[in-house]
């Protein structure tokens, strides 16, 4: 074979074209998962840094508010021992407060019950502003002077100001007597002013009460407006917890829509809340999906067009072995591909062939083992059931009989091929517990006694018990456990009602009760099949499921269902299965 020939017929070229395609496209679609991925990603930083941030603001305004009022605390406690009659004298000690806390207090004063004391406040503050502050003050203290212990606390929202928090402690004595006050007046003007900072550069912050109303904001004019109208403010108001979501700015529309996180301010039972607009915070997000796009096109252009050129000559041998994928795949073993020729798709065609024929034979074979597990597993189950039914002579065959009606109960029920192979195995052993009671009270020709009668009760408990080491089994065991509680819950071990009896148990204790019936015991007479049914039917929402009723009813109907041999005439006595 000539060069020319041996190029020709080779797929070398073709392929190294495909990986071109194969290349540019992963890439392509790589590129863009990434981006989807990296979209979703950075939604969920951004999401998270927005939430950690209002957490973050939450424990700021916090700390503010619990550190200075632990801070007025403890110094109420020191004054408390001091003597109630030289308030003047502490001005100087105001004054000393003042400087050491900082610019967080606008106003501090010490009065004792005459009203007689001393304060101090904040330069910056107007006379208005003073003379606002001591009234306030002054109608608070008359509430921390009643004896408890736990503080005031005064919002007070002045117009075209920052609010003030008052707080007044009462002044006790070892006894628990006030004999004055201590006001702190908190000025959250400066905190308020850290809104603006480069922390929180580009978002709305709000503090919000426990009514949804604006105490703090990064946009003043919004102080005492109502945030309700926000399903953010909404659903944090009910559920006072961080949350995060994007909705439509109720008091600024212009805004559109925006990304807010609201977190707790748990020692105040307020709010805060900060708003980015989606535009500004998924901005980078947009960016990098229209470039990703972009970089996706191009690819996709370059790929049609070399997929246009590899088409007629991979895509017929190619669809051929893929149609034989399929038909294999759906269970049709022995198609083979015919694909002519001496290069690579051929070679894979043959290829293709001596796999299909290795797993047909693979297939074979391991329908065959599992034909012979099956007959294994189903002679030592019934190994197990004659053993069951060589305790009792008299119902030699029971075990099988109870697995025959079972399957065809299932059957007309509807049941899947599993729920009938699990059906007949429970059925099977549904007796096994029976191996644990004496042959006496088993063999015993007529009625048993109290105390024979609850030892046979516990053969179902007893046939679970067994049955729980193997754990391929555990799925019949509780058609095993359960097989005679009675739809009404009188039944037995675990007094079940209705449908919290297991279906497979339901059906096997129609099938047990049927056979009991229709077989000749030392105790009983066989009941004719009419009169059977006729009683089954009556029993049906007492102490059967109707709905199995009427499938054994259907079998019954259909032939499914026959006594083992001919029955005589006449009702007979019920068996210990019957009536127990």
């Amino acid at each position: 074979m000539g060069l020319l020939t041996r190029f020709k017929s080779s797929l070398t070229y073709p392929i190294a074209a495909t990986l071109v395609l194969v290349t540019v496209v992963p890439v392509a679609l790589a590129g863009w998962l990434f981006a989807s991925y990296n979209r979703e990603h950075l939604t969920t930083v951004e999401k998270l840094y927005l939430n950690r941030q209002a957490v973050s603001l939450a424990s700021e305004v916090d700390h503010f508010f619990s550190s200075r009022s632990t801070y007025l605390a403890s110094t109420a406690r020191a004054l408390a021992v001091s003597s109630p009659d030289d308030v003047a004298s502490f001005e100087s000690f105001l004054e000393e407060m003042a400087n050491e806390a900082g610019p967080s207090f606008a106003y501090l004063q010490i009065l004792n019950r005459e009203g007689e004391g001393s304060y101090v406040y904040d330069p910056q503050l107007g006379t208005e502003e003073v003379r606002l502050l001591t009234d306030r003050v002054r109608s608070t203290q008359d509430a921390a002077l009643i004896g408890d212990p736990e503080p005031e606390f005064r919002l007070e929202n002045p117009q075209d100001r920052s609010p003030w928090a008052i707080l007044v402690f009462p002044l006790q004595t070892p006894d628990g007597t006030a004999w004055g006050s201590l006001a702190g007046v908190l000025d959250f003007a400066n905190f308020e002013r850290t809104f603006v900072d480069s922390t929180y550069t580009g978002l709305f912050v709000s503090v919000i009460d426990d009514g949804g109303q604006v105490i703090l904001s990064s946009s003043p004019s919004l102080r005492g407006e109502s945030l309700t109208g926000s399903p953010l403010v909404r659903d944090f108001l009910t559920r006072p917890m961080a949350l995060t979501s994007t909705y439509t700015n109720p008091l600024n529309p212009d805004v559109g829509e925006v990304l807010g996180s609201a977190a707790p301010v748990t020692n105040l039972g307020w709010g805060v809340l900060l708003e980015r607009p989606t535009a500004m915070a998924f901005a980078p997000i947009r960016i990098m999906q229209l470039r990703t796009l972009m970089v996706s096109a191009v690819a996709g252009l370059v790929a049609l067009g070399l997929g246009f050129i590899l088409s007629r000559r991979l895509i017929g041998p190619l669809r051929q072995l893929a149609d034989i994928s399929s038909e294999i795949s759906e269970g049709k073993l022995s198609v083979r591909s015919d694909v002519q020729g001496d290069d690579e798709i051929a070679q894979l065609g043959r290829n293709f062939n001596h796999m299909a024929e290795n797993i047909e034979s693979l297939v074979r074979k391991l329908k065959h083992a599992l034909r012979q597990n099956q007959e294994l597993f189903l002679e030592t189950i019934r190994t197990l059931a004659a053993a069951i039914d060589a305790k009792d002579p008299y119902t030699k065959g029971h075990s099988e009989r109870v697995s025959a009606y079972s399957m065809a109960i299932a059957r007309h029920l509807g049941l899947g091929f599993d729920e009938i192979f699990h059906v007949r195995i429970a059925a099977i052993l549904h007796d096994v517990g029976k191996l644990g009671i004496r042959d006496g009270i088993l063999n015993k020709p007529g009625g048993l006694t109290d105390e024979e009668y609850e030892i046979m009760r516990r053969h179902p408990g007893i046939g679970a018990q067994i049955m729980t080491p193997i754990s391929k089994l555990k799925s019949i065991i509780p058609g095993i456990r359960n097989h005679h509680e009675t739809w009404d819950g009188r039944g037995y071990p675990d007094k079940l009602k209705g449908e919290q009896i297991p279906m497979v148990a339901r059906i096997i204790g129609v099938a047990d009760t049927f056979d009991a019936m229709t077989t000749n015991r030392p105790y009983q007479k066989a009941m004719p099949l009419s009169h059977v049914t006729a009683k089954m039917k009556a029993m049906a929402g007492t102490r059967f499921d109707p709905e199995v009723v009427v499938a054994f009813s259907a079998a019954v109907d259909a032939g499914d269902i026959m006594p083992p041999e001919p029955w005589s005439e006449g009702d007979g006595l019920a068996s210990h299965q019957e009536v127990s």
